[in-house]
Parts: C-alpha cells; structure tokens; sequence
C-alpha cells in the first residue's frame, strides 16, 4: 500500500506540467473535461485515505508537522468555515477556496507519515528533471517554431466560473505577444515551474558555485523566464539564485557576480540607443506603467485594500467577509465610493493575493496563515543550516527557496493556488521534512 501511495505521487510529478495538454485530446464534452482536471486533487485523497490505513494497521501515531505549524493551519480553516456560517453565506464556496489554497499542503502530511528514504527522495528529483526537460525542448519548439507550434500545445481551458472558482487561460493572448507557456495555460502557471526546476537545480551546487556550468545555467532560465512575459517570474529567478547564495554565506559573491554582468551589460544597451525601461521587463520603472498599475494591482494594495479595511466593522477586520461573492458584493454596494478596479468583479481583488486574504478571512485569519507559514520555514531554515547530511539540507533548500520566492510572487497573482507551483512548494516542504524524520528515527534505532 505504501508503494501505491509513492506511485501516486511520482505520477503527478509527471503529470502535472502535462495535465492541460493531454487532456485537451480527450473527446469528451466540457463539463467533463473540467471534472478530469481535477483527478490531480483526488488522487491526492487517494493517497491521503492508504496513508491513514497504513498509519491504521501499524498502530503508530499520525505523524505531524509540529511546532505549532498543525494548530495554526487547524485554527485558520476553522475560522474560515465558522466565518461563512456564522454570515450565512455559501460554504462550498469557501469550501473550494480552501481546497484551491490548501489541497497540496497534504502532500506535507503523506510524506512524513509514508517516512521518505534516499533512493525515493532521488526518484523525486529524477523525475523533477524529466518534466523539466520536456518544457525546456516545449519551450525551445515555441521560440524557434511557427505559429502552428504554439497552437499544437494551446490548451482547451475556456474562461469559466463554477461555484466562485475561475478557470481560465490566457495562452492565447501571450502567444500573439511572442510569450512561451509550454504545455501549460498560462505562463504565471510555466514561470512557476520554472522556478521550481531552477531551485532544484542550484542546489545540486550547494558546495561549489564558481562552475561556469551553474552560470550558464541561470542565464538560460532567466532568459526563459523574459521570454514568459512574466516580469514578477523574472525577477524572482534574481531572488532565488541570489537566496541560495544567501543560505550558503555567499552574498557578497551574489552581488558583486552580478555587478560585474548587469553593469557592463546595462552600459552596453545605453549606448546602443535603447531605453531600459523600453525593454519589457524594466517597463516597471516608467510612469506610464506605475500609472496602469494604479489601475489594477497596485491600486488593489495601495487603495482597495485600505479601503475595505477603513470602511468595516472591527470583528469584519478581524474575521474577514468569507470569499462568498455575495457577501463580496453587498459590501461594495455599501462602500461610500466604489473602486474602479472592482467594478463588475469584485474578484480581481485575488490578483493581489495577500490582499484578498486579509478580505476573505480577516487578520486573524491572515496572522494564522502567516503563522503556519513562518514556522515551516523556522524548521526549514534549522535542517538547512543543521541538517544531516548534503541530501537532507539540499532539500530544505529548495523548500525554503520557493517558499521566499512565492511571499512576492503571491502579490502579482494566485501562487499559491497554482497548481504546477504549490504542488512542487508542498511536495518539497514535505520531502525536507520527511527525509529528516526519518534520519532521525534511524539514527535513534541505531544508538539504542
């Protein structure tokens, strides 16, 4: 049972990044098509129910995260239901929310109590390489290829809302743009990928980063990362390299490596004649683009957000509004001035995500999150540091890599509700765990 558990879990490591193109190949209608899509979320229940049978037959006791990081993440789905009854509003909605936010935390949970060894931690990471691999030729096939190439792998996602969760793809508009999405429906869905395939392979150099290789290397995912469109990706692939030097006591070597490349590079394109905030991924710094953003998310954290926080009631501060689009809407009809960015959907406020928690779920709700958050890194940072082993502490640097890059991420968009994000995030939070776990049991057996 418990190798049934393991397969369940390599496939999806396989077929995630794959999920949006293989099945847009099925014929069946599309109702149906949106149920396949979420086989990825039951069989992870499948994995859950043979992990609480196998923890069942041993008579062993559930293995948790600790440290407070179980009480945290109890308590906040508990105020997010008690929120949404107590208002009377729907709770499937919130239901799907939560599923949207959480549904692969449980991979951290599966994980500790199956007790990862070295052999399957290295098939987790093979296969991690193969689905990169695949996106990489993906991507180099849409950069170099004809139209035809990008309309091969469009996926058959339609803009669509079934019970307060959105489903759509924007791979249509970014391929006009000359954006690459790979097998996926959008490219904030590749550029997450992206950064998960980049923070494993870093970390193979956690002794030594003066190979060329390991530059060579980041260049070609920053340059994939420019070519998704994605700014916030991007910049995050900076951050990620420049964290993992952060956590080796390397960042004076970050920094002045990359002095010596942006400097001379920058003074190259200045007196070339080409404007740098011309250049897609530096439009940030114009004006033009401040004043759009104003518009849409930086408005939304600049001007909604206090907005909704000044015009609620003290326990709706506290305890949110529930993400109830009805509840959502009544409360905009009352505002004393409506934002424009709201109007017509008050869901864009999950563009900015760290707003809509505070919205959603209250600052009770949002410190609750916030705790559960801290303390997995708090165990992360300590194996990283201290861990046993290259193995153990290469792991809890990938987890805590995604974990830094995804607190900005999650202000430019839902990442932590993105699936070929969340599912490595929690997949490799819990493989650190694990592995550690069980070193630690061994060694326990051992010396007994």
């Amino acid at each position: 049972m418990r190798r049934i558990a393991l397969q369940i879990i390599y496939f999806l490591v396989m077929y995630l990044p794959l999920e949006d193109f293989l099945l847009k190949w099925i014929p069946v209608p599309y109702p149906v098509y949106l149920g396949l899509r979420q086989m990825s979320d039951v069989l992870v229940l499948v994995a859950v129910a043979i992990t609480i049978g196998i923890r069942l037959r041993s008579t062993r006791r559930f293995r948790i995260i600790g440290r407070g990081a179980d009480l945290f993440l109890g308590a906040f789905v508990v105020l997010a239901l008690g929120t949404v009854v107590a208002r009377g509003g729907d709770v499937l909605i919130t239901v799907l929310n939560l599923k949207a936010l959480l549904r692969y935390v449980l991979l951290m949970y599966i994980l500790l109590n199956l007790r990862i060894e070295r052999t399957e931690v290295y098939t987790f990471l093979r296969l991690i390489y193969v689905s990169l691999g695949i996106q990489l030729v993906v991507s180099l096939a849409q950069l170099v290829g004809p139209v035809s190439v990008d309309q091969f792998f469009f996926p058959r996602v339609r803009d669509t809302e079934v019970a307060g969760v959105q489903f759509k793809s924007t791979a249509y508009k970014e391929a006009e743009r000359g954006y690459i999405f790979g097998t996926m429906t959008n490219t904030i869905s590749y550029g997450g990928f992206l950064l998960v395939g980049l923070a494993t392979y870093v970390t193979r150099y956690i002794r030594n980063r003066r190979d060329l290789f390991y530059w060579g290397t980041v260049a070609v995912f920053l340059f994939l990362a420019y070519m998704s469109g994605s700014r916030a990706v991007t910049f995050a692939v900076v951050l990620l390299v420049g964290g993992d030097h952060y956590f080796s006591g390397e960042t004076g070597r970050f920094l002045k490596t990359n002095a010596l490349i942006f400097f001379p590079l920058a003074l190259l394109i200045v007196l070339s004649g080409v404007n740098l905030t011309d250049l897609h991924v530096f439009e940030i710094f114009s004006a033009e683009y401040l004043r759009i953003a104003m518009k849409q998310r930086l408005g939304i954290l600049l001007d909604v957000l206090p907005q909704f926080l000044s015009e609620l009631r003290v326990v709706d501060v506290l305890f949110g509004l529930s993400p109830d689009r009805t509840i959502l809407n009544r409360f905009v009809a009352d505002m004393a001035e409506v934002p424009a960015v709201l109007t017509g959907n008050v869901a864009v406020i999950e563009d900015v995500y760290w707003a809509a928690l505070p919205v959603y779920y209250g600052l009770v709700g949002l410190s609750l999150f916030g705790g559960f958050l801290v303390s997995i890194f708090g165990q992360l940072f300590r194996i990283a540091w201290w861990g046993k082993g290259l193995l153990e502490r290469r792991l809890a640097r990938i987890a805590l890599l995604l974990l830094v890059v995804s607190i900005p991420l999650n202000l430019i968009a839902q990442y932590f509700e993105t699936r070929q994000f969340s599912f490595y995030l929690w997949l490799m939070v819990g493989m650190s765990l694990s592995y550690t776990y069980t070193r630690i049991v061994r060694d326990q057996q051992a010396s007994s």
